[in-house]
């Protein structure tokens, strides 16, 4: 009989736990399509024997394979080389499945095709008792959408548990680290492919999280616990006294992850590479924490350590400027001669304290409150300050109090860079007082327009690009530039103002109300609306202007083109296919915003030529412009 999945069971001294393992794959009537290989890595003990017995009474579904030690990578290279099922699946002889959850697995299996196949799993802790359910991410089964647990990110679609999705279009970020524990591949990739791990070594699970990714393409999330895994066993590789012990065969592994991640950028899907680098840096600090954390410090750690970075950046100069943070920039710039203070333990106590407390999260998704808790302390701040009546404590407070209905009673045009915006149009506007956002920047090459305000909210994409090259005419705008509080653009003259943004209209529980607030005082923060354009409008408001004109909001991205004039990742977005999705939420937010404005005496125009935002009242730029 064909097998559906074929569990390959990596196995060294593994006596006292191998049956408990091997009892939980007898699984009734999927035992003829099962196939389980244990790989038996030249134990010492009893292992072979007790596996053995379970070969003797299930020799369809049963498969012991004696060899040299060669440790765990070497058993999964074996089993890639002898399987014969559809799908491949590791298991620690340590660890083991819920045998109700297999059979429901492999039914889905065998009805189903995908490249990948997730299932959610337990962590179990041995010494507590403690038991943590991991789920796949931004995915959800039917209860948990009819009950409205089920929030998608912005611009997502709600994801389906049991159906087959585009993995780098659809479920590319299933997990916060791509993790073995999720994990089955069909067995042809792995064996067409020639995917082979690390022999020898500790560590190589993070390499079956990685190496088969760019030839996935289709992936079937199971709404099932298969995977239980064991914690807190003495011994184990996520040991802290292991990552001590082991720490070469962690350096080694990291390297050889970068480097397949780096020499094939263009094999993965855009959204896979991009999720994935958040993995690939934290894997990367986390091995520097090995070392200044961790470890003793001695001129063998310093001399690892200075090996390790250099490696890093021999394999690509970003990855390395992404990872190395300011001590190992003092340690490498120093030639490893302030080693000795930075990885003073209590100097790293005393460090992480500030940090702590002063940085944002840089593993958290942007747009999200975790994304920069820091900010939101900062907002939270301001507003106690403003209840007090203390305001003039803040000197960036006071900055932007200047703003204040300086144009009361006045017109203003918001220059959006959509698709329908044309140079022309621009400078027909250069006697109006304009406000220009994102990439409006680009068409500066080609008119000496400038707006009269300039806001940048974006600083994940636009604001990289900013932060990077120089604007054309060394100026945002004639007045003041509105800057994102953590953006850092390239060109500076003195006339940049730096707002606080709050994310709070991001989170589930508003989102899944539509509960969507904006700011009456930018002195303590702008709240994002879901688009730049929003945040001009807060601007406007604050500056007290009465007519609010937007044009170049097309909200229409069934064109070829995002913007009039194209930025570098424009071609990345449309090939995502979350634009449409994003479109739907930036009408919640404007539809919000018209609200609030009608309500505080402020009106809102639309004179974009085209397009498809129909929320405020639409007019003609050229009959505007000729009743002032």
């Amino acid at each position: 009989m064909e097998k559906i999945l074929s569990v390959v069971i990596p196995a060294y001294n593994m006596e006292n736990f191998i049956e408990k393992t091997l009892d939980s794959l007898i699984c009734g009537e999927y035992m003829d399509k099962l196939e389980v290989l244990i790989i038996d890595d030249g134990s010492k003990d009893n292992t072979a024997a007790l596996a053995q017995k379970y070969v003797d009474k299930y020799p369809n579904t049963f498969i012991l394979v004696s060899k040299e030690n060669g440790g765990h990578g070497s058993a999964l290279n074996k089993g890639i080389e002898l399987a014969t099922g559809k799908y491949y699946r590791p298991l620690d002889a340590d660890d083991w499945v819920d045998t109700e959850a297999l059979k429901a697995v492999m039914k889905d299996m065998e009805t189903k095709d995908a490249d990948m196949v997730l299932t959610n799993f337990k962590k179990i802790y041995e010494k507590s008792g403690k038991e943590v359910n991991v789920r796949i991410q931004n995915c959800w089964n039917m209860r948990e959408i009819n009950s409205g647990q089920a929030i998608p990110k912005p611009g997502r679609e709600t994801l389906v548990y049991g159906k087959v999705y585009d993995f780098d279009k659809q479920l590319w970020d299933y997990s916060k680290q791509y993790l073995f524990h999720h994990v089955s591949y069909k067995t042809s990739i792995l064996k067409d492919n020639n995917i082979r791990f690390d022999e020898h070594v500790f560590y190589d699970d993070m390499e079956y999280d990685i190496f088969p990714l760019i030839y996935v393409k289709t992936v079937l999330p199971i709404d099932r616990y298969l995977y239980q895994y064991r914690l807190e066993r003495e011994g184990q590789s996520v040991d802290e006294s292991s990552f001590i012990r082991n720490n070469k065969h962690r350096r080694l592994i990291v390297e050889h992850i970068c480097e397949y991640y780096i020499k094939n950028r263009d094999k993965f899907g855009q959204n896979v590479y991009n999720y994935l680098r958040e993995d690939i840096i934290w894997k990367v600090k986390r091995q520097y924490d090995i070392y200044l954390k961790l470890m003793p410090s001695s001129r063998e750690t310093k001399k690892e350590l200075m090996g390790f970075a250099s490696a890093i950046r021999s394999i690509d100069e970003d990855l390395y400027n992404e990872t190395k943070g300011i001590r190992i920039q003092k340690i490498m710039d120093s030639n490893g001669r302030l080693y000795g203070v930075i990885a003073n333990k209590t100097v790293q106590k005393l460090r992480w304290k500030y940090v702590r407390r002063n940085d944002p999260n840089p593993s958290a998704k942007a747009w999200t409150m975790e994304s920069d808790k820091p900010m939101h302390r900062m907002i939270r701040n301001r507003r106690i300050l403003k209840a007090l009546h203390l305001t003039w404590l803040s000197k960036d407070m006071r900055r932007i109090r200047r703003f204040k209905n300086i144009h009361k009673g006045e017109r203003v045009f918001i220059t959006c860079p959509g698709p329908s915006m044309t140079i022309k149009d621009l400078e027909l506007l250069k006697n109006e007082y304009t406000i220009g956002v994102n990439s409006i920047t680009k068409a500066y090459e080609f008119t000496d327009w400038r707006p009269t305000y300039y806001a940048l909210v974006d600083i994940f994409a636009f604001g990289k690009y900013l932060s990077e090259n120089e604007v054309a005419g060394n100026t945002f705008c004639k007045r003041e530039g509105f800057f994102h509080y953590r953006s850092n653009p390239k060109t500076k003259n003195g006339r940049e103002t730096y707002l606080l943004i709050d994310y709070s209209n991001h989170k589930p529980d508003w989102m899944e109300k539509k509960k969507i607030e904006y700011s009456s005082d930018i002195s303590v923060c702008v709240y994002d609306g879901f688009t730049v354009t929003n945040m001009a409008i807060q601007l406007a408001m604050y500056m007290g202007f009465k007519q609010i004109y937007i044009i170049g909001a097309d909200c229409d991205y069934s064109q070829p083109k995002i913007h009039f004039i194209e930025c570098e990742d424009d071609k990345k977005k449309i090939a995502a296919g979350w634009l449409p999705a994003a479109t739907d939420l930036s009408i919640d937010g404007y539809k919000a915003i018209k609200e609030y404005a009608y309500k505080r005496g402020h009106e809102i125009y639309n004179v974009t030529r085209g397009g498809k935002l129909e929320v405020f009242y639409r007019d003609n730029l050229e009959r505007v412009l000729q009743h002032k």
